[in-house]
Order: structure tokens, then C-alpha cells, then sequence
């Protein structure tokens, strides 16, 4: 999937771009739909380990299509801000490929929902704990092995 960046100039370097793209939280994972259409839908994420993680129901359609195509597009908007007397907007993104696969190992999911809590409700722990355990079973962790990520700024390279 490699291709050339239009303008080279607003590439980030791969450790900006990592680091960047681990303080965000809201990203779109794109699947193969089954009927021939693309299918996006917006997540919440943690970037660990150099993986892409996303937490699910067991069933539904993201589900249904991962499990024919384990291809993926993951892309975040980590800083955006509209400048509308410059007509334009100011912005750090990333775009992911790889390979989704289910995570089967108990204890890498729980530590992915873990560092889920840690990162968004940090000062409720405990319940975030209680929660996890709720919900454990019915649970689905999407790990997304990294083939190739672009980080893209307005203000240019890092």
C-alpha cells in the first residue's frame, strides 16, 4: 500500500507519528464490507506495544467483515483546529495499514482494557476495574498489527 505522500513536505517522521498518534483517542477503522462497499466506523483506541487496539461487541458487522478480510485502514485526526481567515485548517492526522486479528490470550486482554481505563478514566480505577470484570466475557479486543503508518502535520515535518 505504500504510495508517495503528495506533499512530502507535511510528512512526519515514524517517531513523531508513533507518538503523535498514542496520545490520541478517537480514530476510524475501515474494513472490506461484504458487499463490496467499504465500511468505516469510528473507535476509540490505544496505540501499545507499536499495536493498534480496539475494543468490541463479540457480533455485529465490523465483526462479521473482519472475519472474511483481515485488511485494514485505521486513520485519527490527533489535533485539528479551523482557521477560517486562512481558509484552511491546522492539523496533525495518521493513517495505518495492517492486519487485524481477535485477541484469544486472557491476560493481553486485560491489559489492553487496562491501559483502556488508564488512559481515559484514570481516576476511576477501581469501578474501571469492576467494570472490566462485568464485561470480560462479552468482550472483543481487535489488535491490529502495523504494516505502514504516515503521520501528516499542517505545520510540516518533524
Amino acid at each position: 500500500m505504500t504510495r508517495e505522500m503528495y506533499k512530502k513536505e507535511r510528512q512526519l517522521s515514524l517517531e513523531a507519528t508513533k507518538r503523535i498518534f498514542a496520545s490520541g483517542h478517537h480514530g476510524i477503522l475501515s474494513v472490506n464490507g461484504d458487499d463490496g462497499y467499504p465500511y468505516a466506523v469510528p473507535v476509540n483506541y490505544v496505540y501499545l506495544d507499536s499495536f493498534i487496539y480496539i475494543h468490541s461487541a463479540k457480533y455485529g458487522y465490523k465483526i462479521d467483515a473482519l472475519k472474511e478480510n483481515d485488511k485494514v485502514c485505521f486513520s485519527a485526526i490527533i489535533e485539528s483546529e479551523i482557521l477560517p481567515s486562512k481558509f484552511t485548517a491546522s492539523f496533525k492526522s495518521v493513517v495505518a495499514f495492517g492486519n487485524a486479528e481477535f485477541v484469544q490470550d486472557d491476560e493481553e486482554k486485560r491489559k489492553v482494557l487496562e491501559t483502556f481505563i488508564d488512559r481515559f478514566s484514570p481516576d476511576f480505577r477501581e469501578g474501571g476495574l469492576k467494570f472490566i470484570n462485568a464485561v470480560f466475557a462479552k468482550t472483543e479486543i481487535i489488535k491490529i498489527n502495523v504494516t505502514e503508518m504516515t503521520g501528516k502535520s499542517s505545520e510540516g515535518g518533524e
